[in-house]
């Protein structure tokens, strides 16, 4: 007898994340989770470009600058408490320097744009249907950047406001990259400021809506991956939630990624990814109570792995590039 729902991996879809293929990630913090998991595994990924972004028109938004692919202009931040901040992205990418936080969001930008003009996997991860919307010019903002609330309006997009701005945003996806497979999930954060009624509404918006778009297209180029229910149904206990009872665990993150490896890789990639994932933990120990001459020996050690396995593997090298430009090396 099962004393639990267990949601295993869809078929058909093996082998559509593979090494050597580009894959931009955009949506809620979610996304850094999973998109971490990636890049951990030397996949080619393009992580959050704008940070986490958690309704759909804000994410459609951030595809139609990636698609214009036009920079951040000091001059269209704004300053609050000695930082310089856009709407469009996370405070990650602010900065006490106006120029400098325009250069470092307009080479986002750049570089996220290259990823959708050449990936083969977009995944877009929706949050909430909650927006909020600048009084002052009527746009709905990415992040608020802690702003008074009196400057914003709070509402909730409807299936159809949700459904239109999936759509557009697939109609923009595709026109830059007619051959790119779009995977959309739901994010099992649970929104609880919008108490549990309202985070429930608002996770059912945006499943009708992603439902009535696969519908619509009936195409294999848009699949689904159920991140949500397997939180919800699945998982289905506290033990499996951070402390803020809000986000999940590296537990939970850790077996929904195992489920995603199941359904969308073949046995090569599974393999390399093994590999790949024993190299980058290695690059990530630290060790400190060693002499400076077994330092030195770790170092050289490390990169003979890496040398050996990028020899094995050349299409690592871009991934692998990035993950050691990433990690501070």
């Amino acid at each position: 007898m099962d004393f639990r729902t267990v949601i295993r991996p869809a078929e058909g879809f093996r082998g559509l994340v593979r090494h050597g293929s580009p894959i931009l990630l955009m949506g809620s913090c979610f996304t850094d989770n999973i998109g971490g998991c990636l890049r951990d595994e030397l996949f080619e990924v393009t992580v959050n470009p704008f940070g986490p972004i958690y309704n759909p028109l804000s994410i459609k938004q951030g595809i139609e600058l990636l698609c214009r692919g036009d920079g951040i202009t000091s001059g269209s931040l704004f300053e609050r408490e000695g930082m310089f901040h856009s709407f469009a992205f996370h405070s990650r990418y602010s900065d006490a320097d106006a120029v400098e936080a325009s250069a470092r969001m307009s080479c986002s930008i750049r570089e996220a744009s290259a990823s959708l003009r050449k990936a083969s996997v977009i995944v877009l991860t929706l949050g909430t249907t909650r927006a909020f919307v600048l009084k002052s010019s009527g746009e709905v903002v990415a992040n608020c950047h802690k702003l008074p609330s009196g400057e914003f309006v709070q509402r909730n997009l409807s299936l159809e406001e949700t459904y239109a701005a999936l759509s557009e945003t697939v109609g923009m996806i595709r026109r830059m990259n007619p051959d790119v497979k779009i995977i959309f999930t739901v994010s099992p954060l649970r929104y609880l400021d919008l108490g549990a009624h309202g985070n429930q509404l608002s996770k059912s918006i945006l499943l009708l809506a992603i439902d009535r778009l696969m519908e619509s297209e009936a195409t294999a180029d848009i699949g689904y991956f159920p991140a949500y229910e397997v939180m919800m149904d699945d998982l289905r206990d506290y033990r499996f939630y951070a402390s803020d009872m809000k986000h999940p665990s590296a537990q939970a993150v850790a077996y929904i990624y195992e489920l995603f490896r199941d359904t969308y890789f073949d046995e090569e990639t599974v393999r390399i990814a093994k590999e790949a994932s024993a190299l980058t933990r290695r690059l990530r120990h630290t060790v400190t109570t060693v002499s400076p001459e077994m330092a030195l020996k770790e170092e050289l050690a490390r990169k003979e792995a890496a040398a050996l396995l990028l020899g094995r593997y050349p299409k690592l090298n871009i991934a692998y590039e990035r993950y050691f430009k990433y990690i501070g090396q």
